[in-house]
């Protein structure tokens, strides 16, 4: 037999790092619901017609493969798509629609830090409207979810990896800039694409890339200088005549800002920022930190024409997603966890079969009361059961053998200062909540 391995760019999540991540989910899940957002989910294979067409060169990043019927398929790349086919599906949804939508999806990418094969994206959108209100709202979320999650604005009293900041552009300034440098519109969004890979090639790696394409010289030369200008009102002297719908979104989208009262150092615009999926229509966004070096740990914007692409009606929307890896990635390196309690808090031991209706009450009345609770399964010495609850981190063992039975009690051990208590078995739940809220004793959760 083969020695047991896994999918490069796969992993597996021990119990430690399923805390952290329950964590991580369970904030930005409050986040959404404070806005109204409501969850659904997809299913994790589309029909290959759906996903094909939409996302540009990274097409090539979907897993696609045949079924047993034959069907050309592929496993999910991201949520947008899946969500335009819902709604080109169900024309009843009330509009505005708010959804969140968390689960994993799949890339054939090249497995690096940040960057895996299979990944957790968490997604919010708002369909049914073009109001640019909207476009802040989705800003004004995402500033929220890094704020709750223990990051700071640059300037505001943090250090590294934990300063964030969300970048901020619109595909129709970056149509328009293309045209001023005399591009032809079919190459536009080649060179979108090009753009958005200036954190990974450098600048000088998009001028060569867009000589590769085939963009003339002077062209590049024009569109390079204008990409450096990083004042909407200097690009609009600048590209005058060009690009007047998207410069005022974008004006529109600042003065929006504020009444979110978003700290004006949190965003910014550049010009550079160009996101490579080909949907996006208007505002576009992304959430970095500037160490480590990761990549966007949120990004998104608006595609007010990928619904009508799979269901012949044009719907607006715009919406974004935070990359669950790469914010648990950048959150454990720089410390930002809290202490997170072993669970359960309470391990009951056993002693023999005469025992278990005794064990077995006092487990489903800790339990009842919201006191997580093992009972170990096997008849074993106590000694065993005591290291059992040391290598777990279980901060409180109780023990329930034929005296405390006799006497309607029981005997807690606290597994950090070893003392032990005789305890009425009337007033357990009662001495826990008095012990309980002091717990903060770690563990390594079973590894």
């Amino acid at each position: 037999m083969s020695k047991p391995k896994i999918l490069k760019g796969m992993r597996d999540f021990f119990p430690g790092e399923m805390q952290r991540r329950e964590y991580v989910l369970s904030l930005i899940k409050q986040v959404f619901k404070s806005y109204g957002f409501l969850p659904i989910e997809t299913p994790a294979i589309e029909y290959w017609d759906i996903l094909s067409g939409k996302y540009g060169d990274e097409e090539k990043l979907i897993y696609k493969f045949k079924d047993r019927g034959e069907r050309d398929v592929g496993l999910r790349f991201d949520f947008t798509v899946p969500l335009a086919r819902v709604i080109s599906m169900h024309p009843e949804i009330t509009m505005p629609f708010r959804r969140y939508q968390i689960q994993p999806v799949w890339r054939a990418d090249k497995p690096q830090k940040g960057r895996m094969r299979e990944f957790y994206q968490c997604d919010i959108d708002i369909v049914g409207t073009s109001s640019i209100l909207a476009d802040a709202e989705i800003i004004s979320i995402t500033s929220g979810i890094f704020e709750k999650l223990g990051f700071s604005a640059k300037g505001r009293s943090a250090s590294g990896g934990k300063e964030f900041k969300i970048i901020v552009n619109n595909r129709k300034i970056l149509s328009a800039i293309c045209q001023y440098a005399g591009i032809e519109s079919e190459k536009e969004l080649e060179v979108c694409r090009t753009i958005d890979k200036v954190e990974k090639i450098g600048k000088d790696g998009v001028k060569e890339e867009l000589e590769e394409r085939g963009i003339r010289k002077e062209c590049i030369n024009n569109i390079l200088s204008v990409l450096e200008i990083n004042s909407i009102e200097l690009l609009e002297k600048e590209i005058s005549g060009f690009g007047d719908e998207g410069i005022k979104e974008m004006k529109e989208l600042f003065s929006y800002l504020k009444y979110f009262e978003i700290p004006k150092q949190r965003v910014s615009f550049s010009l550079w920022l160009a996101r490579g999926l080909d949907y996006y229509t208007g505002s576009i966004f992304e959430t970095v930190v500037e160490k480590p070096r990761i990549g966007s740990l949120a990004g998104g914007g608006r595609f007010d024409k990928l619904i009508g692409k799979i269901g012949n009606k044009d719907i607006p929307a715009v919406g974004t997603t935070i990359g669950l890896e790469r914010v648990i990635t950048v959150m454990e390196e720089q410390n930002m966890f809290p202490s997170l309690e072993p669970q359960p808090k309470v391990l009951i031991t056993q002693f023999d079969k005469s025992s278990l209706k005794y064990v077995f009450n006092i487990a489903r009345d800790l339990r009842e009361n919201g006191i997580e609770t093992e009972v170990y399964p096997d008849f074993v010495k106590l000694s065993k059961q005591f290291r059992y609850a040391r290598k777990r981190g279980i901060p409180y063992v109780v023990v329930a053998g034929p005296d405390e039975i006799r006497e309607n009690k029981m005997t807690i051990k606290d597994m950090k200062s070893e003392r032990q208590e005789l305890v009425d078995r009337k007033g357990a739940i009662e001495w826990f909540k008095d012990n309980l809220p002091t717990v903060r004793q770690g563990g390594n959760n079973g590894l």
